[in-house]
C-alpha cells in the first residue's frame, strides 16, 4: 500500500489524488496540531477581556480605589498610546467600507494600508482581539513595579536610588526606565498599586497546548486562573486536552464526535478549525489513526534551508548542491 503523507493544502490533496489516485493519503499530525495552534491562540485573544475583567475585580475586592488604566495603553508619560487609537480608527473604517460591499482591494486603495493589513482588520469583528498583542506586551520593569511602588509610598521618592536596587535584585534595564515610571508616580499618575502581570497573549496558549504533566507548578496554577475566569477558555482547555488524547492514542475514529462537541460550542476560530476538517476527514483521520507523518521530509526541508542561509552571499549553486548531498 503507497502512503502519501502532506499537509492539508488542497493543491497538494489534488496533486496527490492526481498522481498517485491508488495512495492512501494521510494528514501530518504536526500540521493539524499547529492549525489548532493558531485556532487556540485567537480564542484566547478573542476572551482576553475575560481574564482582564477577573483580574480587576479581584483588584477591587481588595482595594478600595478603582483600578489604573492598564499599562499596555497608556505610553511611558502616562498619556493613551496612538497606536491604540489608530487600531481603532483603522479597524472601524475598515468594517464601515467592507459593509457597504467595498472589496478589500479597494479598501486598500482607500485607505491607503496594505492588503493584508486591512483584510486582518475586515475579519477581526472585534477589536480587542487586535489590540491583546499591542497592549499586552511585557516590559523589563513590570516585575518590579511593586516593589518601586511600595518603596515610594514609603518615602523613597530617589529614582537613581530605586533603580540601584532593582538592579541589584536582577534588572536588566536601564535607569531611564526606572526613571520613566517614578516621574508618573511623582505627578500622581499611578495611584494605586500594580496589578500584578497579567499572562501573555501567546503565554497562556502555551499552557493550554502544554500536557498537564509537563506544566510547572506555577503554570498549572495559570491554567487554573484562566479556566475559572471565562468559561471559553474552560471549554477551550477541555476540547484541545480530547483532540491530543485522539491524537497520541492513534484514536481517529473519534475525530467526528469531536467535531460534533466543538460545534455546539460558542467558539468561531475553534469550530472554523473543527469544521475546516471535514473537507479533509478521510485525510486527517487516517493521520490521527497511524504513526505517518512528514517528519523526515520537513527535516530534510530545515537542513537545506540552514545550509542555504550559512552559504548567503558567499558560494554558488555547485557548492550549496554539493553541502546537501554530501551530508555527515
Amino acid at each position: 500500500m503507497e502512503i502519501v503523507c502532506r499537509d492539508r493544502a488542497t493543491a497538494y490533496a489534488e496533486a496527490a489524488k492526481q498522481a498517485a489516485p491508488q495512495a492512501v493519503q494521510v494528514a501530518d499530525v504536526w500540521h493539524l496540531w499547529s492549525n489548532l495552534a493558531k485556532a487556540v491562540e485567537k480564542t484566547v485573544a478573542a476572551h482576553y477581556g475575560c481574564l482582564r475583567s477577573a483580574h480587576e475585580s479581584a483588584t477591587v475586592a481588595n482595594e478600595p480605589e478603582p483600578p489604573p488604566v492598564p499599562d499596555g495603553f497608556l505610553d511611558v508619560h502616562g498619556r493613551p498610546r496612538r497606536i491604540v487609537a489608530t487600531i481603532r480608527e483603522r479597524h472601524r473604517a475598515v468594517q464601515e467600507l467592507r459593509a457597504t460591499g467595498r472589496s478589500l482591494r479597494g479598501i486598500s486603495r482607500d485607505l491607503d494600508l496594505d492588503y493584508y493589513s486591512v483584510r486582518r482588520y475586515a475579519r477581526t469583528a472585534n477589536v480587542d482581539e487586535l489590540l491583546v498583542k499591542v497592549t499586552q506586551r511585557r516590559t523589563k520593569l513590570d516585575d518590579y513595579k511593586p516593589y518601586i511602588y511600595q518603596r515610594f509610598t514609603e518615602g523613597c521618592h530617589n529614582a537613581r536610588q530605586l533603580f540601584r536596587e532593582v538592579r541589584d535584585q536582577g534588572f536588566p534595564g536601564e535607569r531611564t526606565t526606572v526613571s520613566r515610571y517614578v516621574r508618573l508616580l511623582r505627578e500622581g499618575m499611578v495611584t494605586t498599586p500594580p496589578l500584578p502581570a497579567l499572562p501573555k497573549p501567546r503565554r497562556a496558549p502555551r499552557w493550554i497546548l502544554t500536557h498537564p504533566e509537563r506544566l510547572r507548578p506555577d503554570e498549572a496554577v495559570g491554567t487554573k486562573e484562566i479556566r475559572a475566569a471565562c468559561p471559553e477558555h474552560d471549554a477551550t482547555v477541555d476540547h484541545v486536552r480530547t483532540f491530543a488524547g485522539l491524537m497520541h492514542e492513534h484514536h481517529g475514529e473519534g475525530l467526528p464526535a469531536w467535531i460534533a462537541r466543538v460545534d455546539q460550542e460558542a467558539l468561531p476560530h475553534l469550530g472554523q478549525f473543527a469544521n475546516g476538517l471535514l473537507h479533509d476527514l478521510d485525510a486527517v483521520t487516517t493521520g490521527l489513526s497511524s504513526p505517518w507523518s512528514s517528519g523526515e521530509v520537513e527535516g530534510q526541508v530545515t537542513r537545506v534551508k540552514l545550509l542555504k542561509r550559512a552559504g548567503y552571499g558567499r558560494a554558488e549553486l555547485d557548492l550549496l548542491r554539493t553541502r546537501i548531498l554530501l551530508r555527515t
